[in-house]
């Protein structure tokens, strides 16, 4: 409940604080005294748009701010909070504060710690509820209807409205898929054709890795044949061909180094690495002997090899890709073609999953529709005792139900109509004419859903326009009976509402230093009888005691 409200330098408030009581309080006031402010300051605690225009003239700036008690049974709040990062005190007490600037800046804050619009939007709506007589739209627009039924529902209906709606969400999400692979398989035929044609002409290019390179090696030995010839007989003679030959010297040297080896060691040791070398040079000597001869110059393996040089270059240039890199996208296109082969059982499996998941989701859905019913019949009984009260006796009430297709609310259409009167069928909400009948309609509406709803504070802004007489009398004890299960702050002018307030305030409008400023003051019992009196339409003693009269009775339905 909204426990604080200050204002500063909002419209033609100057500086402001109000504290409210735990159940019923009413603001009154002349016309044009200013209560439509507080309404639109309390807004700002709500998310509403807000203008520089709302600061109050010659100001640079305009703050709201709400201390609210939260009760233990609102968990939606406290939900919220912890997943926005907030941890309740002990006292449970929630502070909103909302700045404007004149750049048209905002500047939002919960609980002293900056937070964005959005997310300050999100906490004040499930704090507080305004309703005036536009907002009977709400109430009378069928969209709406389906979410004002589930709002009747207990802990273990929303466990069962979750449970259908993560079976929708899995159902969605097979749906999804299969969407997605049936839209694909329309094309799958004409991209299977385009693929399997790439992938062959790689195919019958049947590359290997290390090829290019290999090829490169080949024709460089093949194109400097005779060179290598040259070059190899000349190395042979030079090592082991003739008599001259490296492999003749080092032999006579060694043969030469032994004969005297007896005499000097080291000449020993010379000799025995000399040897290895002579081993090295027959060797080599060796393998080089008919070097040239063994060298297979075959023109037509030339003459393959340079074509599939120029083969595997063209490929190259054509994908402008690398070797490694067309082996790599054959791989990829393999694997591509052999997936898309396997999308029509793919299909079958995804059918089959959607198909169980449409049961599952079936189940739940038809037990939400059950108590659905269930519900609807509960607010029907409750709607019609309440508009009984407000003496709307004859009104005939009922909620229809249409099937619609799966959705995350379920397989359920609803929609509300009404006859205010005998005689007349049922009818759209929205086709309800009278504004008194209107107000009476919404707050039998709150009366019934108040009990359900976690939200603790409800504000009722002229809802007793239209309405007079005994009337007025009946919703003022509605109101009453309202507040016993939630906060309310009622704007009003009528004098029977006031008098059953458990707190009233009056709104007033005076002149100060040339600027015209709105006030809030708490009224005291004998003000509010003097109120109460200017209410009725005057302070004469006649009137004065037809406004005790109002007191004394309506602490009797206290």
């Amino acid at each position: 409940m909204l426990m604080r409200l200050m204002v500063k330098d909002f419209a033609l408030i100057h500086q402001i604080e109000i504290e409210f009581a735990p159940d019923f309080n009413v603001l009154t006031g002349e016309t044009g005294a200013g209560k439509s402010i507080i309404i639109d300051a309390v807004s700002l605690l709500l998310g509403a748009r807000a203008s520089s225009k709302d600061i109050r003239f010659g100001c640079t700036k305009a703050m709201v701010e709400g201390t609210f008690q939260l009760e233990e049974h609102n968990t939606a709040v406290t939900a919220l909070l912890a997943e926005l990062g907030y941890e309740l005190d002990d006292d449970r007490q929630l502070i909103l504060y909302r700045e404007l600037t004149a750049s048209g800046k905002n500047v939002c804050r919960l609980n002293d710690r900056t937070i964005t619009l959005a997310s300050f939007r999100q906490v004040g709506q499930l704090l507080i509820n305004i309703y005036g007589q536009h907002d009977f739209q709400a109430i009378s627009n069928k969209d709406h209807h389906l979410a004002l039924l589930d709002s009747l529902g207990d802990k273990a209906f929303q466990q069962q409205k979750m449970q259908m709606q993560e079976a929708y969400r899995a159902l969605a999400q097979a749906e999804q898929k299969k969407t997605a692979l049936q839209q694909s398989m329309r094309e799958r035929n004409e991209r299977l054709d385009f693929l399997r044609f790439k992938l062959q002409e790689l195919d019958e290019l049947h590359l290997q890795e290390g090829e290019e390179e290999q090829l490169e090696r080949e024709l460089a030995v093949l194109d400097n044949f005779e060179k290598i010839a040259t070059v190899t007989d000349k190395a042979y003679q030079a090592l082991y061909g003739d008599r001259r030959s490296v492999y003749a010297l080092l032999t006579a040297t060694v043969e030469g180094l032994n004969t005297v080896g007896q005499y000097d060691d080291s000449l020993n040791e010379m000799a025995k690495n000399l040897q290895d070398m002579l081993y090295v040079a027959e060797d080599y000597g060796l393998t080089l002997s008919g070097y040239s001869s063994k060298m297979d110059y075959d023109t037509e393996r030339r003459d393959r090899m340079n074509e599939r040089k120029y083969t595997l270059d063209k490929a190259k240039r054509k994908y402008n890709l690398s070797i490694e890199e067309l082996i790599a996208e054959q791989q990829r296109l393999a694997q591509e073609v052999n997936q898309l082969d396997k999308a029509d059982e793919e299909l079958e499996a995804l059918e089959q999953l959607c198909a169980q998941k449409r049961k599952e989701y079936d189940v739940f859905a038809l037990q939400v529709r059950e108590q659905r019913q269930q519900l609807a019949q509960q607010l029907t009984d409750g709607l019609l005792e309440q508009l009984a009260q407000l003496a709307m006796s004859n009104t005939r009430f009922a909620v229809r139900f249409e099937e619609k297709a799966p959705g995350l609310q379920g397989l359920d259409q609803v929609e509300f109509f009404m006859s205010a009167n005998p005689g007349q069928p049922l009818r759209e909400l929205s086709e309800i004419a009278s504004g008194g009948e209107m107000s009476r309609i919404m707050l039998a509406f709150k009366t019934v859903l108040a009990q359900h709803e976690s939200i603790g504070t409800l504000i009722f802004d002229e809802i007793d326009t239209g309405i007079g007489g005994n009337i007025v009398v009946k919703v003022a004890e509605k109101l009453a009976a309202v507040s016993r299960h939630a906060q309310v702050i009622c704007v009003t002018h009528s004098p029977q509402i006031a008098a059953l307030a458990d707190c009233h305030f009056q709104i007033q409008k005076k002149i100060a230093d040339e600027q015209t400023l709105t006030s809030i003051i708490p009224l005291d019992e004998a003000a509010s009888v003097a109120e109460l009196a200017r209410m009725l339409g005057g302070e004469e003693d006649f009137q004065l005691q037809h406004a005790r009269e109002l007191k004394r009775t309506a602490g009797q339905h206290k």
